[in-house]
């Protein structure tokens, strides 16, 4: 089930448009709805792309990436305490917004020279698809701006446990996927157990908070 709630945040005049949105969303809901796509050769594409958007990445991003994140945690409903991963954290730009909420944030991410300016307090070097951390040991999965592998995410996520899932620039940014494939993803890795989803528009992103 999905239930919308009403935007509160305004989207403002000035919105970017991604020139590879169109490719990177064909790719992000072919792994979402088949994992086995991805490869050695995709990640190490991915580690020279961001390597290379790295130096610039908060300058250009820092303004509006935030703000849908900010929204889900604040509207998304009750956040279970424990420990967070933060999948595709990036250079950390996301982080501290994390950071109140859950004490523990793990940031994890593939690309070292991003990974590198980030100042998370735990940082690991990995991929999303094969998260390094133990079974049900997260209660919370951030998902803001990267691909959806919903095996591992519903492997590592404690039984009362959210994810949280953010595109920066809405039904235009280069991962989003439509919510209804985040949810149909999530439930056919969990099997008898269906997530719901609270989802809502702010600024020029959209977000979900998605729990069994």
């Amino acid at each position: 089930m999905i239930e919308t709630l009403p935007r509160v945040v305004p989207a403002e005049p000035g919105k970017p448009v991604r020139p590879e949105a169109a490719a990177a969303q064909r790719n992000s809901r072919e792994i979402a709805e088949n994992p086995a796509v991805w490869s050695g050769d995709s990640a190490r594409e991915v580690v020279r792309r961001y390597t290379e958007l790295a130096s610039g990445w908060d300058d250009e991003r820092g303004g509006y990436r935030p703000v849908p994140l900010a929204d889900a945690l604040d509207r998304g409903g009750p956040l279970p305490a424990g420990l967070c991963v933060e999948a595709g954290a990036g250079t950390g730009l996301l982080t501290p917004l994390l950071a109140a909420v859950w004490p523990r944030v793990v940031s994890l991410d593939l690309t070292p020279e991003m990974i590198r300016r980030s100042g998370a307090a735990w940082r690991l070097i990995g991929d999303a698809a094969r998260l390094p951390l133990p079974d049900a040991s997260a209660s919370a999965v951030v998902l803001a701006d990267v691909p959806l592998f919903a095996a591992e995410v519903v492997r590592v996520l404690a039984p009362d446990g959210v994810v949280v899932w953010s595109n920066a620039l809405g039904t235009g940014a280069p991962h989003h996927v439509p919510i209804s494939t985040v949810v149909g993803a999530l439930d056919a890795a969990a099997g008898a157990r269906p997530f719901h989803a609270v989802t809502s528009e702010a600024g020029w992103g959209l977000w979900a908070v998605l729990r069994r």
